[in-house]
């Protein structure tokens, strides 16, 4: 299995954000919130470098291709923020940690959610307690370029 293709697995199980999808005989994750689609991209194992194509709230002519990795870190940031909303930091942290650590046992990777010497995730839990959630998932899509 590429490292395309176990990214976009391990995304559709994230659920129930994403669910697992087939088209034309190629496994992809489906954003059950919006539609958009993840595809692994057909790498050569020799050239693998994780990059996932993107069709837009499933719009085939709205595709972008990625790293993999950023569209990952993306699903599990939102999936731990949708699980644990209503627990404390210490649980939101733990998670992040355990999907972390599943994804790189799964894909050999590792997650991106912060830059370097940056406390991303706890600014953003501060922007959260400030601004609202949507405010900061805004922002964040547009510095991502989503």
């Amino acid at each position: 299995m590429s490292l395309s293709q176990a990214i976009v697995e391990f995304i559709d199980h994230l659920h129930p954000l994403y669910i697992h999808d087939e088209i034309d005989g190629v496994t992809c994750a489906r954003s059950l919130n919006d539609g958009t689609l993840i595809l692994p991209l057909d790498e050569h194992e020799e050239n693998e470098n994780g990059l996932v194509t993107v069709h837009w709230q499933g719009d085939p002519a709205r595709q972008t291709v990625v790293p993999g990795v950023y569209m990952a870190s993306l699903a599990v940031a939102r999936y731990v923020e949708l699980r644990h909303m209503a627990e404390n930091a210490k649980g939101t942290r733990d998670e992040m940690e355990r999907l972390s650590h599943h994804f790189a046992v799964k894909t050999g990777e590792s997650l991106i959610f912060e830059a370097p010497e940056s406390g991303l995730l706890d600014l953003v839990g501060k922007a959260v307690g400030k601004v609202g959630e949507m405010a900061v998932i805004e922002i964040l899509k547009k510095q991502v370029g989503l």
